[in-house]
């Protein structure tokens, strides 16, 4: 029998890599899976900007042995995943698919016998496109609904896994699908719709949490928050307003129910400068108090540097293009904030910051406000456009460059009393990079995407491995 309190007992610290399972799985429509909003999305809309799937991906679903054995070569001693509700339920409600299970058997089997810790996500975008159909995550029932799914998987897999998360992402998803507007459905500058998103992913989580309760599972649970620690530009006239909004805006909607149990105190007051208005389900308070999280699971790749709202119609800014797009990520929301542009800041072809010393600073204002929480950095890397040797072989400095420095302000965080216990790289291998497709890469490890999906470990696979090594050796 695994015990939670074991994975500690040889480290004080879990280094490993992360991938999402439409991201990495493929086998789309194999062995009883149903469909996701994300099939749906990338086989009709014409939003599918790159005209690109995760029918395969990586295939992970047929080479996840040879992954898995890779990981180990590479020292790493836990990995992140996701599991598919539409491959555990095909419609999200009602039947269950055995061969899912199955599935998921053995990849969790596979990871402990080769001495890996399994840390699992329950939701990582991907909704069973029938739940989507009811209105998605604006139908209050999916926090029901995920719950049941929720306790499924306890009950199955809980005697193995001891990590776990409820919902990746809860703020980006719900930007990405209704301000952006490049995530299935779709919708633009919906900020109702974000609010609500939000809101209703929060129950999900906190009624996920209590199953995890009711259920006595040895280990431990948590949500992932994609950091948007607020920092003000010099020139901010209107500081303590533009914060406020600005943190309601892109954290406190997530990280107050995970880590405080409760709805954020300034959140009516908020809702109401967006005209926003959310459907509340009953008792909600108790609802979340009781779904309070063990840990925090960060993605951290950046900061939101905003300012007072100088002039213009509200517009979001966000760059899927790459190299083809000047376009810098940000956000404009009329009367109340714009995001700031800092011209001595590097940004990569996607226009997003490239500033590791966030990673510091995240840590040290999160440990500080919300009661010196238990994190795990559940994603952090560096996106880019990649051209191999003649061998395949991939020497990505700049990514070892850029991501040595993101683990020495970690570190740094670490030695003065921040409580992380964990890293993974995003991302394990190549793999499908949502509206991105495939050009944007990620992986510590080449997938050779032409030939048969051959796997080739970049330099930064062994940069990575010598870099746990000598941590251990400390």
């Amino acid at each position: 029998m695994r015990h939670y309190n074991d994975i500690f007992k040889k480290t004080d610290f879990l280094w490993g890599s992360a991938t999402a399972a439409y991201q990495c799985e493929g086998a789309w429509n194999e062995d009883g899976k149903g469909l996701s909003e994300w099939d749906w999305f990338n086989h009709t809309s014409k939003k599918n900007i790159n005209n690109t799937d995760g029918d395969i991906a990586a295939d992970f679903y047929h080479h996840y042995k040879q992954d898995i054995d890779q990981l180990v070569i590479g020292h790493q001693n836990t990995y992140r995943m996701s599991i598919s509700w539409s491959r555990i339920m095909p419609d999200g409600i009602g039947k269950i698919n055995t061969k899912g299970l199955h599935f998921y058997d053995k990849v969790i089997d596979y990871y402990i016998s080769k001495g890996v810790e399994p840390n699992i996500s329950l939701f990582h975008y991907d909704l069973p496109l029938t739940l989507s159909e009811q209105g998605g995550w604006l139908n209050l029932k999916l926090s029901d609904y995920f719950a049941n799914y929720a306790r499924i998987c306890f009950k199955h897999f809980g005697d193995r896994v001891k990590l776990w998360a409820t919902i990746n992402e809860p703020h980006y998803y719900s930007y990405c699908t209704n301000i952006v507007g490049n995530y299935p459905p779709s919708r633009h500058l919906d900020f109702q719709s974000y609010f609500q998103y939000q809101y209703n992913l929060m129950l999900a989580s906190a009624k996920a949490v209590s199953e995890f309760r009711k259920l006595h599972i040895d280990g431990k649970i948590g949500v992932v928050h994609d950091n948007g620690n607020i920092e003000l530009a010099n020139n901010t006239k209107e500081k303590s307003k533009v914060r406020e909004i600005a943190d309601l805006f892109y954290n406190r909607m997530i990280l107050c129910p995970a880590l405080l149990g409760e709805l954020p105190k300034e959140m009516e007051s908020v809702m109401k400068l967006f005209n926003v208005d959310l459907y509340r389900e009953k008792n909600d308070q108790e609802i979340i108090k009781s779904g309070k999280v063990d840990f925090l699971g960060l993605n951290l790749y950046n900061r939101q540097l905003v300012t007072d709202w100088h002039k213009g119609e509200t517009n979001v800014f966000h760059n899927n293009k790459g190299e083809k797009s000047a376009t810098r990520e940000g956000i404009r929301i009329k009367h109340l904030f714009e995001t700031a542009y800092d011209k001595n800041i590097k940004r990569n072809p996607w226009g997003r910051e490239e500033n590791p010393r966030v990673m510091y600073t995240a840590l040290k204002e999160i440990d500080k406000r919300y009661q010196h929480p238990m994190i795990m950095i559940t994603e952090n890397g560096v996106g880019e456009y990649e051209t191999p040797d003649k061998n395949g072989f991939v020497e990505d400095d700049e990514r070892i460059r850029i991501t040595n420095k993101f683990l020495k302000y970690m570190l740094k965080a670490k030695s003065e009393g921040v409580n992380v216990r964990g890293y993974y790289h995003w991302s394990t291998m190549d793999l499908y990079s949502w509206i991105n497709g495939y050009e944007k890469r990620y992986g510590l490890v080449r997938v050779d995407f032409d030939n048969n999906l051959k796997r080739i470990p970049k330099k930064s696979f062994s940069w990575y491995r010598n870099f746990i090594e000598t941590y251990e050796k400390e």
